[in-house]
């Protein structure tokens, strides 16, 4: 009974920790103060939320990471350096 008890607290206890360290947070990437998103380079901008995720959709279809980010001018489409050319192309293709 009690290695019941120690398993059922072990689990309870990393379920803890996981959540503190990974949590519930803001989905994609987090502008800085001054409109930095570190590595980023923005390919896209859209009016409205839905319309950045149909062009990160877009470029998951062609094995392109992306993240969208709200910008002032509006919703921006984010991808790492390396993957610029190819966002680009996959962008002016759909």
């Amino acid at each position: 009974m009690g290695e019941i008890f120690t398993a059922l607290a072990v689990v309870v206890l990393l379920a803890g920790v996981l959540r503190w360290t990974f949590g519930t947070g803001p989905k994609g990437a987090v502008p800085s103060d001054d409109g930095d998103v570190g590595l980023l380079e923005t390919v896209a901008t859209a009016p409205t939320r839905e319309a950045a995720e149909v062009l990160a959709a877009r470029l998951a279809r062609e094995k392109v990471r992306s993240t969208i980010a709200h910008g002032e001018a509006g919703w921006n489409v984010l991808v790492f350096p390396g993957d610029v050319d190819d966002a680009k192309v996959a962008l002016r293709a759909g």
